[in-house]
C-alpha cells in the first residue's frame, strides 16, 4: 500500500515572479504552504509567511490549482511594497 499525494498543478512562473522570489529569498522573507488538515491525501493548504520577525498563517483555505498563483502574489506583494 503506497502513500497517495495529491499533484499541484503546473503554475509558469514569471519573469516578475523569479525576481520576486528572489528578493524574498535575499531578505528573509519565507512564504511557504501547510497542509490544511491531517493526513497524505491533503487536498487544500494554507499560506505561511514570515517576515520582520512574525509569522502569519492565511486563514482562507487554497486547492491545488490556486495555491502556486496565491504563493507568488505573496512574492509580488513583499516585493513591490519594498520596492516602489
Amino acid at each position: 500500500m503506497g502513500i497517495k499525494t495529491v499533484k499541484l498543478e503546473e503554475y509558469k512562473r514569471t519573469e516578475e515572479d523569479k525576481k520576486a522570489y528572489s528578493w524574498c529569498i535575499n531578505h528573509g522573507v519565507k512564504i511557504g504552504m501547510l497542509a490544511a488538515g491531517p493526513g497524505f491525501d491533503n487536498a487544500t493548504w494554507k499560506i505561511r509567511i514570515v517576515a520582520n520577525n512574525k509569522e502569519m498563517i492565511s486563514p482562507g483555505e487554497y486547492r491545488k490549482h490556486e495555491i502556486l498563483p496565491k504563493l507568488f502574489e505573496f512574492y509580488r506583494f513583499y516585493y513591490n511594497k519594498h520596492n516602489k
